[in-house]
């Protein structure tokens, strides 16, 4: 959307819902197309561990996921668009609450929600190892359904020429915001706007 002039992050939180908050805006050019021009992104899935998660195991599995794959097992498919692609870190860590990282140019749609719910198919012990590996692979019979939306994040997005200068009074109000709502992944997104806005 072109605008006349820069628009003021204060303005535009005025205009949306209490759960959606811009916390910064920036100048770009006219041609800038903020989904073909990231050079990456990372998400991060948070939830409470289930009982007996197998933690090193999930962790060799998120391993698998790094490099080049067909992840047609892994998304909801999109008419023309590609299902291969390249992830340059997965991992999983935590205790009581576990949190799922992921870092790559693109994503599928519901892609970071399908890998966590088979990231944690394995580490439950309801999917094998061989069986992940398989789903890597096209190999399995059916794809991985997602994980409830609660739980994710989107941490960062890094542009080659675009610097975001934050908004201290959007981001305490954001975060006030999510304080107010009981789930790991809320308070794990407040957690994250504290450390790096």
């Amino acid at each position: 959307m072109d605008v006349r002039r820069e628009p003021k992050v204060r303005e535009l939180n005025a205009a949306l819902p209490r759960d959606i908050a811009v916390l910064a805006a920036a100048r770009v050019k006219p041609d800038f197309n903020p989904r073909t021009q990231a050079q990456s992104k990372h998400y991060r899935y948070v939830c409470e561990a289930p009982p007996g998660f197998d933690l090193p195991l999930a962790r060799r599995a998120a391993r698998l996921l790094e490099g080049p794959h067909d992840f047609e097992q892994f998304c909801k498919h999109e008419r023309g668009r590609s299902t291969i692609g390249e992830f340059g870190h997965a991992s999983v860590r935590g205790q009581k609450t576990l949190s799922f990282d992921f870092t790559a140019r693109a994503f599928l749609w519901q892609q970071v929600r399908r890998m966590v719910g088979a990231l944690l198919a394995v580490g439950t012990g309801k999917l094998s190892l061989d069986e992940f590996k398989r789903m890597l692979k096209g190999q399995a019979k059916q794809a991985m359904r997602p994980v409830p939306a609660e739980g994710l994040i989107l941490v960062s997005i890094r542009y080659p020429s675009v610097a975001l200068g934050s908004s201290e009074r959007a981001v305490s109000k954001f975060i006030k915001h999510l304080r107010d709502r009981a789930h790991p992944g809320y308070e794990a997104m407040a957690r994250l706007l504290l450390k790096n806005w």
